[in-house]
């Protein structure tokens, strides 16, 4: 304790181990008041308030079971945080309240002196007396107390007006317990907004890493129930500028939601244990709240910017990594200075902050939608039917049977004699395009490229889950290992046609929910086809950024085309549609007008243009990649269809050939 608690003012307390207990049961009873678990309640209440309107909405029994599940969840994940926080606090009441220490008063409120540094309580932070006999008993509002006997001062009447003093500066009265502080929805609308408002700035600051920030906290259960909700209504209003105002609200998201206020909570509730400020949870979380929201708007405009303005989409990589650091390290000072912890303690910060952001990416929080587009009229009515008939154990056991019935169905090339096998793959199973296309580009070939011992299609899609074999990396690879064994590999053309979605990181969707298969890439293409031995390739890769495809899989021997550049989107990938704009124009219209490939091209790129700018959309510009060694190839392979009948050429024009060569 410091030497000067003898100076006139300090008194000097010294509790015994019965007064040590005392104060033990003090903070016990605090704990056991129904004020202590206020702070709880909101939370168990919206946790039940989704869960129910989440069920009764639902119209599937087992995803209804699996909503209550997370429900009772949660409620038990809030209870024994509630229980842990009260277990934790009461130990460490018991392990670092010191037994001696020196208190003094003046109008500001009580001064502690410790062993080694001083601490102060305002009157405002007591919330109730008791007198006793043998002393005054102080309860904090943070759950803690003080007990000061009698022994401790000079007489009684000392000990008295002591008392005397704490009541008339605190306004309490022993066995009066003051009410605890007013929360948003005790206070007038005026008072809930400005408290709002003030929340709002703090956020701001905090985003900015300005200190000054924690004190225009204006800390309650309401406000964080406020900040909640508007972030709710920001990520609404996002998700409506996304789809469009044609939707509808899309109540599943809102568990994902409650979940990562889960997070946060136990975020703030577990650096709070590596700071010498744990009463003040609630504060952390409303901070990490408010800044969180405050971040959350640049990184919304990026991505619209980015949606609406495609020439930024070779930014939006960056954009997102840098706004998303910044939020990381906003969130890590915050909590640092709204718990105040020192320099030697603030890894908890990081490492709270890190897991709290990684988990929320990793589980896909940020990604549930509140609002989704309007289905089309055509669209599946019974999604959840669609479920049921993916995952049935008869389709689980039949797909590798059938890719191999489909597999030992393909004829070996004649020798002596070029052909084209045709392996068509539909990507996305949740859109019928792509499976439409597929269907289409199969046809065309069989009429007009003589493929019909030759091809084979590979479609994600619940209706052709029992009459064709699913589209995965293994079966893709499969497939191109059979073919390259029954090709000739110096005469015979593979052309491959892939559609479906596109990232901008050049990864294909292989999608059929709720399966995941493994990720399609340029390099992972490139390796299975190097793998299988073909060596001719014509390649038509129909996807947004498909553009990324051409560098890595174009080669002497190759024919390669995209529908988009590596920074542009492709258009028509709706449901309802038959084609998307590049399947039509260069499948649909340009090869039924010639067999030539390149200049099929050619006159698909020139009307898609056309359609781009009828429609007002950014132009995909199509790219093309020919090898040079592809051209004889190709020019054999024209001689034999035109010895098979009345054709045009497949070959490459002699002059004025299209696109680029190597």
């Amino acid at each position: 304790m410091n030497d000067d608690v003898q100076v006139s003012g300090w008194r000097r307390i010294e509790n015994t181990e019965a007064e040590r207990i005392l104060l033990l049961a003090a903070v016990a009873r605090q704990l056991q008041h129904p004020s202590a678990f206020r702070r709880t309640l909101p939370w168990i209440a919206v946790a039940a308030g989704i869960g129910l309107l989440s069920w009764l909405l639902q119209t599937d029994g087992e995803l209804a079971s699996v909503n209550g599940l997370f429900v009772l969840l949660f409620v038990s994940a809030v209870l024994g945080a509630q229980c842990l926080v009260a277990w934790g606090r009461l130990m460490r009441a018991v392990r670092a309240w010191p037994s001696a220490y020196g208190i003094s008063m003046d109008d500001e409120g009580i001064h502690l002196a410790l062993e080694a540094e001083r601490s102060s309580f305002s009157w405002r932070a007591l919330r109730a007396l008791e007198q006793r006999n043998d002393g005054l008993l102080i309860l904090l509002q943070d759950l803690r107390a003080l007990f000061l006997p009698v022994r401790c001062f000079a007489s009684r009447d000392e000990a008295d007006a002591w008392r005397e003093r704490i009541e008339q500066a605190s306004g309490l009265r022993p066995g009066h317990v003051a009410p605890a502080p007013s929360s948003a929805a005790e206070a007038g609308l005026g008072q809930v907004l400005g408290d709002l408002g003030s929340n709002l700035r703090a956020g701001c600051l905090f985003a900015l890493f300005r200190a000054s920030a924690v004190s225009l906290l204006r800390v309650s259960v309401g406000q964080i129930i406020l900040v909640a909700a508007l972030s709710m209504l920001l990520g609404l209003l996002f998700d409506l500028a996304m789809a469009g105002t044609t939707g509808s609200v899309n109540w599943y998201a809102l568990p994902y939601a409650g979940f990562g206020w889960l997070l946060t909570l136990l975020c703030a509730w577990a650096v709070a244990g590596c700071s010498p400020r744990r009463e003040r949870v609630l504060v952390a979380v409303l901070a990490m709240a408010s800044c969180s929201l405050v971040l959350n708007v640049p990184q919304m405009l990026s991505i619209l910017g980015v949606s609406h303005f495609p020439s930024l989409m070779a930014y939006g990589g960056l954009m997102t990594l840098v706004l998303g650091g910044w939020l990381v390290l906003a969130l890590i000072v915050a909590l640092v200075r709204t718990l105040e912890i020192s320099p030697d303690q603030r890894m908890g910060a990081v490492l709270g902050v890190v897991f709290t952001v990684a988990a929320s990416v990793l589980l896909g929080l940020g990604e549930a939608r509140l609002w989704v587009a309007e289905p089309a009229i055509d669209e599946r009515a019974d999604t959840a039917q669609d479920w049921r008939s993916t995952v049935r154990e008869s389709v689980l056991y039949s797909q590798p049977a059938m890719l191999d019935k489909a597999l030992a169905s393909l004829e070996p090339g004649t020798p002596g004699k070029p052909e084209i096998f045709l392996l068509a793959l539909a990507g996305y199973g949740q859109q019928d395009v792509f499976r439409r296309e597929v269907d289409s580009v199969e046809s065309l070939f069989s009429e007009r490229f003589s493929t019909a011992a030759h091809s084979l299609v590979l479609a994600n899609n619940p209706d052709t889950l029992e009459t064709r074999p699913i589209a995965s990396v293994t079966a893709l690879r499969r497939s191109l290992a059979e073919i390259g064994r029954k090709m000739n590999p110096e005469e015979d053309v593979l052309f491959l046609f892939m559609t479906s979605h596109g990232a901008a990181d050049f990864r294909f969707s292989l999608e059929l929910w709720p399966y995941r298969f493994d990720e399609l890439t340029p390099q992972t293409l490139l390796a299975a086809l190097d793998a299988a031995g073909i060596r001719n390739r014509v390649i038509v890769v129909s996807a947004c950024y498909s553009g990324g495809f051409v560098p890595a899989l174009a080669g002497p021997r190759t024919l390669m085309m995209s529908a988009s550049r590596a920074d542009r989107n492709s258009h028509g990938c709706s449901h309802e549609a038959e084609w998307t704009f590049f399947g039509k124009a260069y499948f649909n219209e340009a090869l039924r007008q010639t067999r030539n490939f390149e200049q099929a091209f050619d006159i698909a790129r020139k009307a898609i243009a056309q359609r781009e700018d009828a429609e007002g959309l950014v132009h995909s510009e199509p790219q093309i990649q020919v090898g040079s060694d592809i051209r004889p190839v190709l020019e054999r392979l024209a001689a034999q269809l035109e010895r098979d009948g009345p054709t045009l050429a497949v070959g490459l024009p002699r002059q004025g050939h299209i696109g680029k060569t190597e």
